[in-house]
């Protein structure tokens, strides 16, 4: 409850800051009838997320009635190809959709935002929301881009199901050993009927690096860390998991959709994004109460949570930068957006999360959007994406090994550490 009352005094505070910032107009868009073109907007998404990005295009059309915007928008599961070829081809867009994970991997293709937010005196402290802009300045100190939306995951319980097995609900004090210790007691029934503990969430994945206080890898990217003792024994609590029935066997896994096994009381617990929460939440409608805890912690004292932060970048090559710049800055900033990404993300623009974000809930429940801004404390950024993905398949071939083929994670460990390894020298040897 202190976090939370110090998360909401933290977005409360400084309102007066939002109408200016070093004495001029904060007017993310300001001389829009001056500005025209044409501009083409490169990204990814799906579902609700994916519409809220189109609606800010309307909203950037409606405000720069002079700019005409192309969107290119796809699936978030082959973005990287497909964008790295784009860009080699010249042909990737005036406007890239990027996330802060990329670690300046992309950095050549992309322009310094820095000159432009000078020029339009333009203080982002006073006006980004706190938690969403990490990741998006290079060591070079080289903005790449600006950051539209941040999310984070939170556990959420089936009030039935535990009060069946009289089991309490967790708190945001638990652990991962509690944690999987619940998972068992709250896991009932044979075959059609059995009820899960936890839901075979992708998720869960990137989650079990650290969970133990491990890492997949080092902070630079130059050595895997997967033989790890701490890692390891993150992998094998998952594994552990599957062979005592409280997690689905790759068979149930596909019988049913994870979120529909939770909307169905099929399980008793999911790792919930806070962009899935509206769907979640109409997925079950009435059919149980339900509530949300924040994941557990590690041996440490700190919650293990993973973070998805988008932003916009402008590509050097863009022949309208000017209408590039105001587009990037529109969405960032700009209220009306703001709004908008409320329903599905905690936005980048301040003056939405302070008076839009803060008050909102999880559509038809009592359960406040507020609680995921304490998710973001120490959140890691996902840990597979951007140019790590050729890695990351591998780190998904051994939680595979672990979690469906039932091998040791020590013995998965030394089959993929060395295959892993040669992906981050691949990596940085590309990046010559």
């Amino acid at each position: 409850m202190l976090l939370v009352g110090i998360l909401i005094m933290t977005l409360v505070a400084c309102g007066g800051n939002n109408t200016q910032t070093n004495g001029q107009p904060a007017d993310p868009d300001k001389k829009g009838q001056e500005i025209s073109g044409e501009i083409t907007v490169f990204g990814w998404g799906g579902g609700e997320e994916l519409q809220s990005r189109k609606e800010a295009t309307k909203i950037f059309k409606k405000l720069y009635p002079g700019v005409k915007v192309n969107e290119i928008w796809l699936p978030a599961d082959n973005i990287d190809v497909k964008l790295d070829a784009a860009l080699a081809a010249g042909n990737a867009g005036d406007v890239i959709m990027m996330s802060p994970d990329w670690k300046g991997l992309r950095s050549k293709w992309f322009e310094d935002l820095n000159p432009y937010i000078e020029r339009d005196n333009l203080y982002l402290e006073a006006l980004l929301t706190q938690g969403v802009d990490g990741g998006y300045v290079d060591s070079d100190g080289k903005r790449e881009g600006m950051p539209t939306t941040a999310s984070d995951f939170m556990i959420a319980y089936n009030k039935e199901i535990f009060d069946k097995a009289g089991v309490p609900y967790p708190t945001n004090e638990w652990t991962w050993d509690e944690f999987a210790e619940i998972s068992k007691q709250v896991s009932s029934g044979e075959g059609a009927n059995r009820v899960y503990g936890i839901v075979s969430h992708w998720i869960l994945q990137s989650l079990a690096p650290f969970v133990y206080g491990g890492a997949p890898y080092n902070e630079d990217w130059t050595k895997q860390t997967l033989d790890d003792p701490n890692t390891i024994k993150g992998y094998q609590l998952f594994g552990d998991l599957v062979k005592a029935g409280a997690m689905p066997d790759d068979a149930a896994a596909k019988s049913m959709p994870m979120d529909q096994m939770f909307a169905a009381g099929k399980a008793a617990m999911y790792p919930m994004g806070l962009f899935e929460a509206s769907t979640i939440a109409k997925n079950v409608g009435n059919n149980f109460e339900w509530g949300i805890v924040m994941p557990p912690k590690d041996p440490s004292g700190k919650t293990v949570n993973i973070k998805f932060q988008t932003g916009f970048a402008m590509n050097k090559a863009s022949k309208n930068k000017e209408a590039a710049w105001a587009y990037i800055k529109t969405v960032s900033l700009n209220k009306e957006v703001g709004d908008l990404y409320s329903k599905v993300n905690l936005p980048a623009a301040k003056e939405a999360a302070e008076s839009t974000f803060v008050n909102m809930k999880i559509e038809n429940t009592e359960i406040s959007m507020l609680d995921f801004v304490t998710g973001l404390q120490d959140a890691i950024t996902f840990p597979w994406g951007g140019a790590i993905s050729k890695a990351g398949d591998l780190y998904a071939q051994m939680w595979q090994q672990v979690t469906i083929q039932g091998k040791s994670a020590e013995e998965a460990a030394k089959e993929y550490a060395p295959q892993i390894q040669s992906a981050f020298d691949s990596i940085h040897q590309n990046r010559k």
